[in-house]
């Protein structure tokens, strides 16, 4: 669903990062104000089978509502994530609250780490977001494991007493220990961070995951991924 100008996808997948810990609230509200039309609880209480996917959704918002922001698709973007669903009902989009999660999130530091110094990574991550979201956890936890298996692995015995991060403050904390490489995101071990298991992550971020710390710093990580 990447748009063609490369800055609009940054700046969307900038804004997701920012507000991803927010209530549905927050983002009904604002969307509330801005595109009021697309919550209707008498359409959305009806049959799903007029249920479209995520990118034709946003395509069809883009070309209803002209003023609709880059910050207005991000938030649409935060509630998909969370188990909202586009349906489209004689020619007018609706976005229904259908199995919504609802997490719960601690007050974290407004930190805006760095993602890329890279448009097409930026686009790359906004696209893995994208495919993602009629994932389930458990999906994109084996995705992850797959690819940066310390990230996510469990031992009996271990203490998880440590504090809690969001992935924001997980990435600035990278980015300020120099865990960056030149035109990608960066280094965890001796993996890279590639955009899609980026995507996966801040997916779950949005869906209440944290990184909690170890202090016993089991197999060398200091943090690990789980939902609270």
């Amino acid at each position: 669903m990447s748009f063609k100008e490369k800055d609009a996808n940054a700046q969307i997948l900038r804004n997701y990062v920012d507000f991803s810990t927010k209530s549905n609230q927050y983002f009904t509200t604002h969307l509330s104000s801005t595109i009021l039309e697309i919550f209707d609880s008498a359409e959305c209480s009806g049959d799903a089978l007029n249920k479209i996917e995520v990118s034709k959704g946003v395509q069809l918002l883009r070309r209803r509502f002209k003023a609709l922001s880059n910050l207005d698709i991000a938030y649409v973007l935060i509630l998909a994530t969370r188990g909202f669903k586009f349906r489209l009902v004689t020619e007018r989009i609706f976005l229904c609250e259908e199995r919504a999660i609802f997490p719960n999130f601690e007050r974290f530091p407004p930190l805006k780490p760095k993602l890329s110094d890279d448009y097409e990574i930026k686009s790359a991550i906004l696209n893995s977001i994208i495919e993602g979201l009629d994932k389930d956890d458990e999906e994109l936890m084996q995705e992850i494991i797959r690819s940066i298996p310390e990230l996510l692995e469990r031992a009996s015995g271990v203490r998880y007493t440590g504090k809690f991060l969001s992935i924001n403050e997980w990435l600035n904390q990278k980015e300020q220990e120099g865990s960056w490489i030149s035109e990608e995101i960066f280094r965890f071990g001796n993996s890279n961070m590639t955009p899609w298991i980026m995507g996966n992550i801040l997916i779950l971020q949005a869906r209440g995951w944290y990184l909690q710390e170890i202090p016993e710093k089991f197999k060398g990580s200091d943090f690990v991924f789980i939902k609270k």
